[in-house]
């Protein structure tokens, strides 16, 4: 069983918490949105294995929760602190790869019940986001208005949408979707900004928008030229 003072001063660290309450208040909507989504002898697992301060927030009591994506742990987190969904991933993500280093065999159990993609049990190595909105901190997402849309996404070879969401389907051999996931997860790390994915077979559909404001900023157009280019480099097997 992971130590609660390594819990909390590696998740407080990992997303640079105002305060020891901030990282407690993450720690515990994190356990509660995974356990939702395990069955009762999981949840035992779960509670079992992080500190007692925490078990409570793994006794979720009632049916399996439907969590089918990233974007729905995410949700659930956010929905537990009330911040938004861009730093309710990195809470998921720092709390997720700190149990993963001490408790492999829960984390196998999480992975094998919830279809969430494997950087959420990875370390957050590109640097902590900031806190507040969770954007990066040297950049500050500006709305775009429709006609600045439009403008861009003459720009984008691949993408659609409007001042709500961008969107681009890409089809690729089932052999290059792990590397183009694994592209983009890294560009969304160095940007500390995410975008929302559905696979299926050898399709990918990347989503973006800035979660906070609910709305296209320059913060998604950045983003959909960095997945551009790696589906660039994927398409051209590199």
């Amino acid at each position: 069983m992971i130590e609660y003072s390594t819990l909390i001063q590696t998740v407080g660290s990992l997303v640079a918490a105002a305060d020891s309450d901030e990282t407690q208040r993450a720690v515990k909507a994190v356990i509660t949105a995974v356990a939702s989504g395990l069955d009762e002898a999981e949840r035992h697992q779960l509670a079992a294995a992080v500190p007692g301060a925490f078990r409570d927030a793994a006794d979720v009591r009632g049916p399996t929760a439907q969590i089918d994506s990233d974007g729905a742990l995410v949700r659930l987190v956010s929905d537990g602190t009330g911040c938004p969904q861009e730093r309710a991933r990195f809470y998921a993500q720092a709390v997720l790869s700190t149990l993963a280093e001490a408790e492999p065999e829960l984390i196998r159990t999480i992975a094998q019940r919830l279809p969430v993609s494997e950087d959420l049990f990875e370390p957050i190595d590109q640097g902590v986001p900031p806190r507040g909105s969770g954007v990066p901190i040297r950049l500050t997402p500006r709305l775009l208005d429709p006609d600045e849309v439009t403008r861009e996404l003459h720009r984008l070879p691949g993408w659609e949408g409007d001042e709500h969401r961008l969107r681009r389907t890409v089809v690729l051999p089932p052999d290059r979707v792990r590397p183009l996931r694994d592209a983009v997860a890294r560009a969304e790390r160095e940007m500390t900004h995410h975008a929302q994915v559905e696979q299926e077979d050898g399709t990918v559909t990347f989503e973006v928008w800035t979660h906070s404001l609910n709305r296209v900023t320059d913060l998604d157009v950045e983003l959909a030229r960095r997945i551009n280019a790696a589906v660039d480099r994927v398409g051209s097997h590199g």
